[in-house]
């Protein structure tokens, strides 16, 4: 009997080939405003004190980041093409997600720091403005000016690796192989340093540290090259959707029970299968004609906004949850927080996001380039 390899064991899995069509990926423009939502719902749960029980659902919201992390790798992967210098592609990047950093950022002087969130300092600012705050772990640089920026940090790291990373996962017997070496390092890493220490410390260490977050990317560009070579998911959308779901209120579940959190790294580690089953779901589905609501022109249009969103979200978290002083109040703050996010994003995407990027690009080359959608 043959040996089975990764190659042949990822296939058995994702199943057999059938020919790519180069087909948009819509579903997953619209999985993005899902992601982004679940960010938002977890902040408001975090943040405003009398909401915390009733958005208990959202109390793993966080793992948004987690799968944005997925998705910019296999987007990256699937979109890119044999030509291009890597001076381009990261111009693009940065043209991609600096200019309304940097908005939101000034933005963020403005606003009320959050409930135990470090004094503001200026010391911050050339962490946070050059995306540098995620490599040290839990500093008070970490969540100053617009706390969500730490993800950026991550992104902007990704991005430095990418050319590199393309070069290693170009067959699918390696992206194979790294879809399971990569997710045994990453569980491997948090229990060698919760046995040593703690869960704590494995956390304070690796729960927002650029290195070891690349994984997800890493898995995100192994699932694309491996769809791009022909292997397809035997499993629905719709039941890697419910494995979401199911995850999730395992994970509450167990936080009931327990009494105690489930360690932020454990968490994502959980989730990240039904992330990679869903994109790789949806991809499918895509490359097949299928139509969805996750492709509707709706969700496609606010799944655009779910950069923007995510950025701006917390500034008016920040600004709304002073008024939140009993259980009713802080009700009708989330919808308007959640509604004014949806619509600001909307605003900053058409008005300032889409001009920067078109403008910063401009500036290198004449001629117009397919613009990748990403996280």
């Amino acid at each position: 009997m043959d040996m089975l390899t990764p190659a042949m064991l990822t296939r058995h899995i994702l199943g057999g080939p059938m020919p790519a069509s180069g087909r948009r990926l819509a579903s997953l423009t619209g999985l993005r405003f899902f992601a982004a939502l679940a960010v938002v719902m977890y902040h408001l749960h975090l943040y405003v004190p009398p909401l915390a029980d009733s958005l208990s659902v959202f109390g793993y919201g966080f793992t948004g980041v987690s799968f944005f992390f997925v998705l910019s790798g296999f987007v990256l992967a699937w979109s890119q093409r044999q030509h291009g210098s890597a001076r381009s592609f990261y111009w693009h990047r940065i043209a991609r997600i600096w200019p309304l950093h940097l908005l939101t950022t000034g933005l963020a002087v403005f606003t009320a720091p959050l409930p135990a969130s470090p004094e503001f300092t200026w010391w911050a600012a050339p962490f946070v403005v050059s995306l540098t705050q995620s490599w040290i772990p839990a500093s008070p640089f970490l969540g100053a000016f617009n706390g969500v920026s730490w993800s950026l940090s991550c992104e902007i790291f990704f991005y430095l690796a990418f050319p590199l990373l393309c070069q290693r996962l170009i067959t699918p017997s390696l992206a194979a192989r790294a879809m399971i070496v990569v997710p045994a390092a990453m569980l491997a890493l948090p229990i060698g340093l919760a046995t040593v220490s703690s869960m704590a410390a494995a956390d304070f260490l690796l729960g927002t540290m650029p290195l070891y977050r690349l994984g997800e990317f890493v898995l995100g560009m192994s699932v694309a090259n491996l769809l791009k070579e022909g292997w397809r998911p035997r499993f629905s959308v719709l039941q890697a959707a419910s494995l979401v779901g199911a995850l999730n209120l395992a994970l509450i579940i167990a936080t009931a029970i327990w009494r105690v959190p489930i360690p932020v790294t454990f968490t994502n580690l959980i989730m990240l299968p039904a992330f990679l089953a869903l994109i790789a779901a949806c991809t499918r589905a895509d490359l097949s004609g299928r139509s969805s609501v996750l492709s509707s022109s709706v969700l496609i249009k606010l799944g655009e906004w779910s950069y923007a969103l995510y950025l701006v979200h917390e500034l008016l978290i920040r600004t709304a949850s002073p008024y939140a002083t009993s259980t009713d109040q802080a009700a009708w703050l989330a919808a308007v927080v959640v509604v004014a996010s949806i619509s600001l994003s909307g605003l900053l995407h058409e008005f300032v996001e889409k001009p920067a990027e078109r403008w910063l690009r401009g500036l290198t080359s004449a001629q117009p380039r397919r613009q990748v959608q990403h996280p």
